[in-house]
């Protein structure tokens, strides 16, 4: 196999460097997108396209900065190996999304929303000892009259003010 190809200098800028160029703006635009502007209520998957985010708007800065090196001319990066190096890392990043999106986020979706379920089960019996302790029977203090003249809710309990409330509109 012949690698001169690889490392031989070649200043002419034809249409694998033109695409290669305006995908590596098109990547560098898609991360930017996942990276800044994009919401995402889930944070499982919102965390994980971030990171992709990320990762897609360096490769795509850089592949755009070796493009316009290219572009320009620029003694070192003529060589057709500069864009071969930026074109493996982007099937790299590809190949690993994809075994991230198969293998790894399905695990972690799976344990977080097993952690929501749980938390809300949780929540729901956490609360339940609480109200029912914290209801009062007994006297109700007397309203204290706030400086609007609008009457303050009674101290106590909700379930003791509602009973004062009704005693009042009977």
């Amino acid at each position: 196999m012949d690698l001169s190809y690889f490392i031989t200098p070649n200043p002419n800028f034809g249409a694998p460097e033109w695409v290669f160029f305006i995908a590596q703006f098109v990547v560098a635009i898609a991360g930017a997108y996942l990276t800044f502007m994009h919401a995402d209520t889930n944070p499982v998957r919102g965390s994980a396209l971030r990171r992709l985010g990320y990762a897609m708007l360096i490769l795509g800065l850089l592949g755009a900065i070796v493009g316009a090196l290219r572009r320009s001319a620029v003694e070192p990066f003529t060589a057709p190996y500069w864009m071969t190096i930026i074109t493996v890392l982007s099937v790299a990043l590809i190949i690993y999304a994809i075994y991230y999106a198969r293998a790894v986020y399905p695990g972690r979706l799976a344990a977080w929303e097993a952690s929501q379920r749980g938390k809300g089960a949780r929540a729901a019996a956490r609360l339940q000892p609480t109200q029912r302790s914290a209801v009062r029977e007994g006297p109700v203090r007397e309203e204290k009259v706030p400086t609007n003249g609008a009457p303050s809710r009674p101290s106590g309990s909700r379930r003791a003010a509602r009973r004062e409330h009704k005693k009042r509109n009977k």
